[in-house]
């Protein structure tokens, strides 16, 4: 009966070691899918942070790129406006140094 006993013992004791194996390989398949898992997540996670930032930054290109127009044409506008405002005045100071230079130099 001390054998049967003593073999039962090791035969609980085996079974229990093969949980224990099984266990820690369960154990470290759901620790690998998880870290996986995790990799992935961050990974789609930074993907998805780069592709905002690029679609931040041509946002604010094109907000850029249409003030610049707006305060090139206002630019342009006032400019024009400043031409036409003195295109007479500049005809008539360049007739006046003529004629004065003609005046106090001869004409020839």
């Amino acid at each position: 009966m001390a054998a049967n006993l003593v073999d039962e013992i090791k035969a609980a004791e085996d079974k229990a070691a093969a949980s224990l194996r099984e266990a820690r390989a369960g154990a470290a398949k759901r620790l690998n899918g998880a870290l996986t898992d995790a990799e992935n997540l961050l990974k789609e996670a930074k993907q998805g942070a780069a592709k905002q930032f690029r679609e931040n930054i041509s946002t604010a290109e094109k907000k850029a790129e249409e003030k610049a127009r707006e305060v090139v044409a206002g630019r342009e506008a006032a400019g024009k406006t400043f031409y036409t405002q003195h295109k007479d005045k500049v005809a008539k100071t360049a007739t006046w140094i003529a004629e004065e230079v003609m005046a106090r130099y001869g004409r020839g």
